[in-house]
């Protein structure tokens, strides 16, 4: 069995304007909210989807810390690589949609000082 896992962790800050930001790395100007998905959609995208291979499962979680909050998915990746698992009726060919759903959900809530965590975990067989 392998597994890796892509974490997301970012304690959430406010800016001169009183707009909360998100600080992804010590080296770059926080990001707002709008920035921040699109982040999360790229780690998906070039990071944990090219790695996925048939009968892998892809887990999702979205935890905030307080008050202590979280939400996971998980999907498995089939051969004909369309996904089935939690939030969808029927097998999709991306679960970025849902994934993106459920973070952005999240993102909404927290607040500044709060930390936000997006972890993707691929497990392969």
């Amino acid at each position: 069995m392998f597994e890796a896992i892509f974490r997301v962790v970012v304690q959430v800050e406010t800016d001169e304007q009183g707009q909360r930001v998100f600080p992804v790395t010590k080296h770059r100007t926080p990001v707002n909210e709008t920035e921040f998905s699109s982040l999360l959609a790229s780690v998906y995208q070039e990071e944990v989807y090219p790695m996925l291979r048939t009968d892998d499962s892809l887990t999702l979680t979205v935890h905030l810390d307080l008050p202590p909050r979280e939400v996971e998915r998980t999907f498995h990746f089939r051969e004909d690589r369309l996904f089935e698992g939690e939030g969808s009726q029927q097998p999709i060919s991306d679960p970025l949609p849902l994934v993106q759903g459920v973070y952005e959900k999240f993102v909404q809530q927290v607040g500044p000082g709060e930390i936000f965590t997006l972890t993707f975990h691929v497990e392969q067989p």
